[in-house]
């Protein structure tokens, strides 16, 4: 079979009232299908081993017991683990992908909280890149409130529209194989990893904190398929996510009840031959039918993966305000992650000590991959 034969996914290119169209749903209110209610301690622990995460605070009960929060709470970007937060509606067939997000947290989600989630469509630009001219980026304002009606978390999501290979001007990464790497590398990478800087209970105060310094980053790494698996069974990646019956029921749906199904995204992702987000981990959807240069990860897991450089530095005091991070390129399964931040600046605000931290990660071609920023609060002396 030749390439055009072998794709299975619509390709529709970005009209020219493409723009318009999303912007006419501008204001839609999202039916939100959540992954998870309840802050247990497993689906805090699941989420957080997700992104690679085993700090004791997240999932180790006597330990956490002795921290400045008294028991376990989640990780800031847990609230992917409630709901992806993906707000993607209309343009049939358009492949989305995730941008980025800013993030801000009010309070931690503790252990046992009931967390809900909900969502509008707020915003629709035009965007262009260097393998893409085309683009739109639409963006979701969510709300993440517990069981008392506290909001604890605001997240303006974004997700890039870009239409899929076979369309015109659609996507065109050229394959690229799996990034083999020596023994050596591997020792490497598997000693910054098994040896990764965490606080822990040892109190890093405002005052002390020097502006400029590095902090000490975090590797994740090859990505392959199973790293995949293990995120979806904290955050799974899309509503469309179905087992058997359930992916018969939601594609019925997508064909004849579209209102019963999520509108985050438009119903013909539902409805495909195959789901789009498969290309995550097939190889010919991703490289044939999407234009990307192989099965990819996750932008959220990505974002994840970044902001633990923060939660590593602050220790069990610190608390994680708000977190910004934009995906940049691909990341394929062989690449590996390297985490980086920076402080930046320090202030006092109402008393309260403040630290801006620049974050970014890069591939082992030292290609930049995610770029972002957070501000963590810190004990003052």
């Amino acid at each position: 079979m030749n390439q055009a034969t072998d794709k299975q996914l619509l390709a529709p290119a970005i009209s020219g009232d493409a723009l318009a169209e999303a912007r006419a749903l501008i204001g839609l209110p999202i039916r939100v299908e959540q992954w998870n209610y309840e802050a247990t301690r497993d689906v805090i622990r699941h989420y957080a081993w997700g992104i690679g995460d085993d700090n004791p605070l997240f999932s180790d009960p006597e330990y956490a017991k002795s921290t400045p929060w008294g028991g376990i709470i989640a990780p800031p970007t847990f609230f992917f683990g409630i709901w992806d937060a993906v707000v993607a509606p209309g343009l049939p067939d358009v492949q989305w992908y995730y941008s980025g997000i800013d993030a801000e947290f009010y309070h931690p989600i503790r252990r046992n909280d009931a967390i809900t989630a909900s969502a509008e469509y707020v915003d629709a630009q035009p965007l262009s890149g260097k393998t893409v001219a085309n683009m739109i980026v639409q963006t979701g304002d969510v709300r993440y409130h517990d069981q008392n009606g506290r909001l604890m978390t605001k997240v303006l999501s974004h997700c890039f529209r870009v239409a899929r290979q076979a369309a015109k001007g659609g996507l065109s990464y050229a394959p690229r194989e799996k990034h083999v790497f020596t023994a050596d590398e591997l020792a490497h990478i598997a000693d910054a990893q098994i040896n990764e800087f965490v606080r822990g209970s040892a109190v890093l105060y405002w005052d002390d904190v020097v502006v400029g310094a590095d902090l000490p980053g975090t590797v994740r790494g090859p990505i392959n398929q199973l790293d995949m698996t293990t995120y979806y069974c904290g955050a799974v990646g899309t509503s469309g996510y179905k087992s058997t019956k359930l992916r018969w029921k939601y594609k019925n749906w997508a064909n004849h009840s579209p209102e019963k199904l999520p509108n985050n995204y438009d119903k013909s992702y539902y409805g495909a031959v195959v789901l789009p987000s498969i290309g995550h981990q097939d190889a010919k959807v991703a490289t044939v039918d999407l234009g990307m240069p192989g099965p990819y990860d996750n932008g959220p897991q990505r974002c994840g993966m970044l902001t633990t450089v923060v939660t590593n530095w602050i220790g069990d005091g610190g608390f994680v305000r708000s977190v910004s991070a934009r995906l940049k390129m691909p990341v394929i399964f062989g690449d590996c992650n390297y985490f980086k931040a920076r402080v930046t600046a320090k202030r006092k605000v109402d008393g309260v000590g403040l630290v801006d931290i620049e974050l970014w990660g890069e591939n082992q071609l030292g290609q930049l991959t995610i770029k972002g920023s957070a501000v963590a609060e810190l004990p003052c002396r």
